[in-house]
C-alpha cells in the first residue's frame, strides 16, 4: 500500500524493465450507472457476491451482526509483539490483521505475534494475517528468516524465474501464518513522472511504465504468491501512475488523465485474469472517471469499472485509511461506511484505535436496509476469501 512504515520509513519497490513486449490486455467499454458529471449514488446496487460453500454460510449464519460487521475491518499489530492497543482491537474479532514495524522481527518472532494474534482475535473465525511484501525497500518483514526481496526491477528481468521466487516469497510468509501479501503494485507509472510521481515513480516501486511490460509482471507475481498459497492483492486501483503528489501526505490528490478506457488499467486486467484474488483502491479522486468522489468512495470505479468492466469478483480493499492524509477530512467511521457503501469490501487501518468507531458506525448505518446488505455481502466476500485461503475451516 503507500502508507510509510509507522510514519519513518518511506515506501519503495522498484522498476521492473524491458521483459517481453507483448500487448497489453484489451480493456472492453465501461458502462456507467450514472451520467457524466453526477455523483456516484449513495446506496448502488452491487454485484452480489457468489454463493459461499456451505462452510462459509455455515459461519456468517452463526455470527452476530456486530461479529459479521467486524470481519471487514483490517488493524494494524506490530510484528514484534502484540500491542496493548492492538490487543484492545483484537478483542473485538476483526477480519484481519496487517503486520507493522517488523524490520527487525524473526520469523521466530511473528510466528509468535499471529499465533498470539490469532488466540485473541481469532477464536471464533481465525483471522486474516497480511504483510506488505513488495521487494526493495517495501518489504514489512526483513528479519532472520525471512529472504531478501529484491526491487522490482531486478525481480522482472525473467518473468519465468519471478514466478518462482514468489512462490518462494511466499511459503516464507506462509510459514509464519501470513495469509495475504499486499502485493504486487500494477500501477503504471507515467515516463514523463519518472521520479516526480511521489507514491511510486520517486521510490520505484513499479515495474515500468507501459502495460505491456508491466501486466506480465504483475501476472508473474501473483501467481507464484498463489502457488504458495497466500492471496496477493493488486494495488492501487484504478491507478498512481499520473500522479505528482502522494495521498499519504496530500489531500486533494486528483488524477485527471486516467480513464475508463486507458491503457494502463490493463496490467490490472493482466492480474485479475492470473487470479489476483483482492484489489486495493487508490485514495485519490480520477475527475474522468468520477469527478465528485475519491476512488475508494466512488460506485463508478468499482463498481462499474472493477466489477463491472474488468469482471473482478473478489474482495475489494482499502489502502491504509487511518494515517493517509488524503482521509484527514473525513471522519473516521465515515471512512468506512463510505468505502462500504460504495462497493468496498474491506476496510485497512494501521491504527487500531479506529477499530472501535469504524465498528460503530457500521453498525449505526446498518439501521438502514440497503447499507445493511451492501456490508452482509461484503462479509461473505471476506469469509469467502478466508475459506479460499483455508483460513476458515469447519
Amino acid at each position: 500500500m503507500s502508507r510509510t512504515r509507522a510514519a519513518t520509513v518511506l515506501l519503495a519497490a522498484a522498476l521492473v524493465a524491458g521483459c517481453g513486449a507483448e500487448t497489453a490486455p484489451a480493456v472492453p467499454p465501461v458502462v456507467s450507472s450514472a451520467p457524466a458529471g453526477t455523483a456516484a449514488p449513495a446506496a448502488p446496487t452491487t454485484t452480489a457476491a457468489p454463493a459461499g460453500p456451505a462452510c462459509v454460510t455455515a459461519t456468517y449464519d452463526r455470527l452476530s451482526d456486530a461479529q459479521r460487521f467486524a470481519q471487514l475491518l483490517v488493524v494494524g499489530v506490530p510484528a514484534g509483539g502484540v500491542s496493548a492497543a492492538a490487543r484492545q482491537a483484537l478483542a473485538k474479532e476483526p477480519g484481519g490483521i496487517i503486520l507493522t514495524d517488523g524490520d527487525d522481527a524473526s520469523a521466530a518472532t511473528v510466528t509468535k505475534v499471529v499465533t498470539s494474534a490469532q488466540a485473541t482475535g481469532g477464536a471464533e473465525v481465525p483471522l486474516l494475517v497480511a504483510a506488505d511484501q513488495e521487494g526493495g525497500q517495501v518489504q514489512e518483514l526483513e528479519g532472520a528468516g525471512f529472504p531478501t526481496m529484491p526491487t522490482a526491477l531486478v525481480q522482472g528481468r525473467d518473468r519465468t524465474g519471478l514466478r518462482a521466487d514468489a512462490q518462494r516469497w511466499g511459503a516464507a510468509l506462509r510459514d509464519v501464518g501470513v495469509t495475504v501479501n499486499l502485493a504486487p503494485v500494477a500501477d503504471v507509472v507515467d515516463p514523463d513522472l519518472g521520479e516526480a510521481n511521489a507514491p511510486v515513480g520517486k521510490y520505484d516501486r513499479q515495474f515500468g511504465d507501459d502495460p505491456a511490460t508491466v501486466g506480465p509482471a504483475v501476472a508473474a507475481f501473483v501467481e507464484g504468491m498463489r502457488a504458495a498459497d497466500v492471496a496477493p492483492t493488486l494495488k492501487h486501483f484504478p491507478g498512481l501512475g499520473e500522479v505528482r503528489q502522494n495521498t499519504d501526505f496530500a489531500g486533494g490528490v486528483v488524477d485527471s488523465t486516467t480513464g475508463a478506457d486507458s491503457p494502463a488499467l490493463g496490467s490490472f486486467a493482466a492480474g485479475i485474469r492470473a487470479g489476483a484474488p483482492l484489489v486495493m483502491m487508490s485514495s485519490a479522486r480520477y475527475s474522468r472517471i468520477d469527478p465528485r468522489n475519491q476512488a475508494l468512495f466512488s460506485s463508478r470505479v468499482m463498481n462499474d469499472l472493477l466489477r463491472g468492466r474488468l469482471g473482478f469478483q473478489g474482495v475489494i480493499m482499502t489502502d491504509d485509511v487511518g494515517a493517509a492524509a488524503a482521509l484527514a477530512d473525513t471522519p473516521v467511521g465515515a471512512r468506512a461506511t463510505r468505502f462500504i457503501a460504495a462497493g468496498g469490501d474491506l476496510v485497512l487501518t494501521i491504527r487500531p484505535g479506529d477499530l472501535d468507531p469504524m465498528l460503530r458506525a457500521i453498525t449505526q448505518a446498518a439501521g438502514e436496509p440497503a447499507f445493511a446488505e451492501r456490508a452482509r455481502d461484503a462479509v461473505r466476500r471476506v469469509l469467502t476469501l478466508k475459506e479460499q485461503q483455508g483460513v476458515l475451516r469447519c
